[in-house]
């Protein structure tokens, strides 16, 4: 039984992905793709500006598994293959037209199912913590995420500015010494 669940986790990064990808494809406005399309390249964007700003001061560190040899890797495979999967099908099964509680609620849900996703890869250490970053940041990460894209989807001004202020709050909190960037 060890045997397998060392195999597994190695390549949890790609089961997790081909998760995403399958939900997608059952799951996600395909017809209207171009729609998402924007919102998608906004996650990354975001993704990609975190990850700029966290280089040389990770405050989270995905480790070596089968597929992914560094961190690096492993972000990548993340921000192209399984945000725009997760934004397309979030978006598409959004509950826009009910009731506010409802929407909260399809949040949450979406939040809960990522945080323990994440918490998987920690329990197999496949996902370190680093700079005083924590599991609680983490669950506040994507509940912002989670808003953000539904913000951006329709506002999208607003899901930058909200960025910028989560950036700012980030670069304040955590020290991160940007000054000492290239």
């Amino acid at each position: 039984m060890g045997h397998i669940t060392v195999l597994i986790s190695s390549y949890l990064p790609v089961i997790i992905a081909l998760l995403c990808l399958i939900a997608a494809w059952f799951f996600g406005d395909w017809s209207n793709w171009k729609t998402y399309y924007p919102t998608i390249l906004f996650a990354i964007c975001v993704d990609f500006l975190i990850s700029l700003l966290s280089y040389n001061f990770s405050l989270w560190e995905f480790h070596k598994s089968a597929v992914t040899p560094n961190h690096t890797i492993a972000d990548f495979m993340i921000a192209f293959t399984n945000l725009p999967c997760i934004v397309m099908v979030y978006l598409h099964k959004y509950p826009l037209k009910s009731r506010p509680l409802r929407q909260v609620v399809y949040m949450a849900i979406w939040s809960a199912v990522f945080t323990c996703i994440e918490g998987l890869f920690l329990l197999i250490k496949m996902l370190t913590y680093h700079n005083n970053w924590n599991f609680w940041w983490s669950i506040a990460v994507w509940v912002f995420m989670f808003i953000g894209l539904r913000l951006h989807f329709t506002r999208p001004l607003w899901a930058w500015l909200l960025c910028l202020v989560g950036v700012v709050f980030l670069i304040l909190y955590f020290h991160i010494p940007i000054a000492k960037m290239k």
